[in-house]
């Protein structure tokens, strides 16, 4: 939305405790659009409607190919999540050690090397070239949680830092954190790892953003 220039309201919901209206309305997944009085939900779904009814700027490349090769890129790094999620969140019936999410991490550094490679191979700022594309937005969120792993893990945060040899992952954060939608909206690595603290250890979404506003 914000790469596009269009307005919106956002309206949060406790992820955790999804009210009955969005579950009856909804496929209980968020991202949702409400636009012409229709509901959208879901990340992907979203994204390439909001790119076909508001063409400029155009985020998916307009060869076919390059379209179905960057959905790859996307679906393929998005795989890290299953690494990095017992790293935060609090998984029912199990408890994660911190040599296990260390061990975790390490995992997630491995698959982001198909990352770095790919990165590389197109050696542009951006897998759209000079500028942002769709699945630089979409892979976005993942890279911004895991800047904010070394504060969240406190004492242990150093065996959560992103290594310098994926040095072309580290310029591309630097890339997207330049770009004027990720500088509106984005969260700060100290802002990110309070928010996940507060929001894994309490049921309170807007209190999460409301007590780490300002980092």
């Amino acid at each position: 939305l914000l790469a596009k220039n269009l307005t919106f309201e956002n309206i949060n919901i406790n992820l955790k405790k999804k009210p009955d209206w969005f579950l009856d309305s909804t496929l209980g997944k968020v991202p949702v659009i409400l636009h012409k009085g229709k509901i959208i939900p879901e990340s992907l779904i979203t994204c390439d409607y909001l790119d076909e009814i508001y063409p400029e700027p155009k985020l998916h490349p307009s060869d076919p190919l390059q379209k179905a090769l960057d959905k790859v890129v996307v679906e393929k790094q998005s795989e890290v999540m299953k690494y990095l999620y017992p790293i935060f969140a609090r998984i029912p019936g199990r408890v994660v050690t911190v040599e296990e999410k260390s061990e975790l991490f390490g995992k997630a550094v491995d698959h982001l090397k198909s990352f770095e490679e790919e990165l590389k191979t197109r050696a542009t700022n951006f897998l759209g070239g000079d500028q942002p594309c769709m699945a630089d937005y979409m892979l976005w969120p993942t890279f911004e949680r895991i800047e904010g792993f070394p504060i969240l893990m406190g004492e242990m945060g150093h065996n959560f830092v992103l290594p310098s040899h994926l040095k072309h992952v580290h310029l591309w954060i630097k890339a997207m954190r330049s770009t004027e939608p990720v500088k509106a909206y984005a969260f700060s690595p100290a802002r990110m790892a309070k928010l996940t603290q507060i929001y894994v250890e309490t049921d309170g979404y807007d209190n999460a953003l409301k007590e780490s506003a300002g980092l």
